[in-house]
């Protein structure tokens, strides 16, 4: 029984009164944010309002479950390296309706997770996108243009090779790199462990296991190498000590000889005295070393003679890092 009925109603009047406005910004809170998800996720509000771009329909997410749904058959390749979340949107032209794209945004966890998706499908005709600022890496292929930015590999895949959206894709992922999370932290030190000169820039690619089908070979850098008019792969990995590096590249060429290549004679005096090894592995030049904490070599060189030069060449530049 209530001492004081008219004070009980007028305290659950108000706290009813409360709940109802709590209830009421939760809804408009969660509004909000499913309206702008995709623009904040992307970074995009500035294209929309500029009309360069207006989305189409809400964002979709895949987590490592569901991925398969969107990509098939490319998703062990993402899971493997770490993937964690992919968010889709799709765009269509302000200008032109004719004209839409979609934007896939991977969350590959870290910085070398995602540079190693987007640099092992990196396409032939690609070209780079210069302009985009460190650390991010990009290029434009066709109706696609994909980049690379501290943990997010990101593809923006056009509904035609029209030279008017290829051009707006350009202006909006610049727009989207400006706006995406960096630090020091996601420069990848070691592209700067190729050599200087000769290396193709670009052209890297971070394998971060079984690399070239060898279990032994992970965390393995590769490039391509332009000795003389010849071009080749180069490539090393950075292993604990000197010790664990001899053991690898020895562990590699065993694995070589065990599927066919043969030992080949050595014509380099530097490569003899760095206890190289040069393989014939089917017609192509394998070479294999280790220099201090790197094992390193050349990758199925078409020429003998080019693969030897950028095998030198290579292990003076490494020898210069353990320094």
């Amino acid at each position: 029984m209530h001492l004081f009925p008219g004070r009980a109603r007028t305290l659950e009047s108000a706290i009813g009164v409360l709940i109802l406005f709590v209830l009421f910004i939760t809804a408009a809170g969660v509004y909000v944010v499913q309206q702008n998800v995709n623009m904040v996720r992307f970074g995009m509000e500035s294209q929309q309002q500029k009309g360069d771009f207006l989305t189409v329909g809400k964002a979709e997410m895949y987590d490592t479950d569901n991925l398969y749904e969107k990509i098939d058959g490319k998703a062990p390749m993402y899971q493997e390296a770490g993937f964690r979340q992919l968010t889709t949107q799709r765009y269509v032209s302000g200008k032109n309706s004719e004209l839409g794209l979609e934007l896939y945004q991977y969350d590959m966890g870290n910085t070398r997770n995602a540079f190693s998706v987007y640099s092992r499908q990196k396409r032939a005709d690609a070209v780079d996108l210069n302009d985009l600022g460190p650390p991010a890496f990009g290029y434009v292929s066709g109706n696609a243009i994909c980049i690379s930015q501290g943990k997010y590999y990101i593809e923006m895949i056009g509904s035609s090779e029209s030279a008017e959206l290829v051009d707006g894709m350009k202006s909006m992922v610049k727009t989207l790199a400006a706006k995406l999370p960096t630090s020091e932290k996601d420069k990848i030190v070691e592209l700067g462990y190729f050599p200087n000169e000769g290396t193709v820039t670009g052209s890297w690619k971070l394998q971060l296991d079984n690399a070239f089908g060898f279990d032994g070979l992970n965390d393995t850098y590769s490039a391509l190498y332009k000795a003389g008019d010849k071009t080749v792969s180069i490539f090393f990995s950075r292993r604990k000590n000197a010790e664990e590096a001899k053991a690898v590249a020895k562990n590699y060429n065993d694995f070589l000889i065990t599927n066919g290549a043969k030992v080949s004679s050595i014509d380099s005096e530097p490569l003899k005295s760095a206890g190289a090894a040069v393989l014939d592995f089917y017609g192509n030049t394998e070479i294999v070393f280790s220099a201090g904490v790197f094992v390193g070599g050349i990758h199925e060189a078409g020429d003998k003679q080019a693969a030897e030069k950028a095998a030198e060449i290579l292990i003076e530049r490494l020898k210069t890092i353990n320094d």
